[in-house]
């Protein structure tokens, strides 16, 4: 399998978090982190910093998605915007916005100018500012969302 940099990975959980949200969003997903370098993903994940991790990490629970519609220089343009993010604190209040969304079916309004980062709304970010929405109408897309776009093919397991 060719992975490439922009594609996606959509992780299934193995803990109690992961479960938890793949229970409530109704997916087998949990987590989604992207290809950066060969082998190397670059992800916001809970309890750390956005940042890099080895593809290695996610073996044997990982599909990974790509965009047809991506040209290299947009997959250059998705991986640089992602990687401005490096260090960036993980946002805990985005994940209790999402909780109402899939359990009470609100999508609650945000100021405009809010950008948190969680692991879904930092790829799809990166892809919309190289003009590919790949959840169009949803402001904060979680795994589930992105599992279910249109845009995206999966092209295998890892």
């Amino acid at each position: 399998m060719d992975i490439r940099p922009a594609d996606l990975i959509l992780v299934r959980g193995e803990d109690l978090i992961g479960n938890t949200i793949e229970l409530i969003t109704h997916s087998p997903y949990s987590h989604v982190a992207g290809v950066v370098k060969p082998n190397e993903l670059f992800e916001a994940q809970a309890f750390r910093r956005a940042g890099y991790q080895g593809l290695d990490f996610y073996a044997g629970r990982v599909d990974v998605f790509t965009c047809d519609e991506l040209t290299d220089e947009q997959r250059v343009q998705i991986v640089a915007e992602v990687e401005r993010y490096d260090g960036r604190r993980y946002s805990y209040l985005l994940l209790l916005w999402e909780l109402v969304r899939y359990v009470f079916g609100l999508a609650l309004l945000a100021p405009k100018d809010w950008q948190p980062v969680i692991c879904s709304t930092l790829w799809v970010r990166a892809y919309r500012k190289a003009g590919i929405d790949l959840c169009p109408g949803v402001r904060f897309p979680s795994p589930a969302d992105m599992a279910d776009s249109p845009k995206l093919r999966k092209v295998g397991a890892y």
